[in-house]
């Protein structure tokens, strides 16, 4: 069953394919889609192919949660199909999940720009530490908790937005500038 969308979990993995190997990688991809349906909570994979000359393809694997994901990361299934895949690559599979995932925008391909992801997070982060240990002050204010207590509750309420509420929506609005 799934737990909503906050809390999936993602998986992005990068492979730059040897160019005479694509029919043999595709072959792979679907067989991978194929073996991840076995594991509880898999969401699906979204696949994004190389343009022009480019050799990389991204993979953007979903799960409901961290630990399902996880699971399928740690296991032995998995891997041996990176095992299967090595001679098909021009170098290693590059794996990324986490943070780094806010600035890769959903079925695009391109990084952002370090210097668009400093300003993106800026313009996300600045109101909310401005906002919300406020507000909770105004809340708490009356009941005589540590300042220290509050303090941690408002970063702890911050970065809960970041990851859960505003970055996910805030990147899909302005994936376009991202990738540009």
């Amino acid at each position: 069953m799934s737990q909503g969308a906050a809390d999936q979990a993602a998986l992005l993995v990068q492979h730059a394919v040897a160019p005479a190997a694509r029919t043999q990688y595709e072959a792979w991809v679907a067989n991978v889609t194929l073996e991840c349906q076995r594991y509880t909570g898999f969401q699906g994979v979204a696949v994004m192919r190389p343009k022009g000359r480019d050799t990389t393809y991204t993979l953007l694997v979903h799960f409901d949660t961290h630990a399902q994901l996880q699971d399928w990361v740690g296991s032995e299934r998995r891997r041996q199909l990176v095992e299967e895949l090595r001679p098909l690559l021009l170098r290693e599979e590059r794996v990324r999940a986490g943070m780094g995932l806010w600035f890769t925008p959903a079925y695009t391909g391109p990084q952002a720009k370090p210097y668009k992801q400093f300003l993106l997070t800026l313009s996300a982060i600045y109101p909310l530490t401005q906002m919300v240990p406020a507000v909770l002050r105004m809340l708490t204010g009356s009941w005589g908790l540590p300042s220290a207590l509050v303090q941690l509750s408002a970063s702890a309420l911050t970065v809960w937005l970041m990851v859960y509420v505003i970055m996910p929506r805030y990147v899909k609005a302005v994936s376009s500038w991202l990738t540009r």
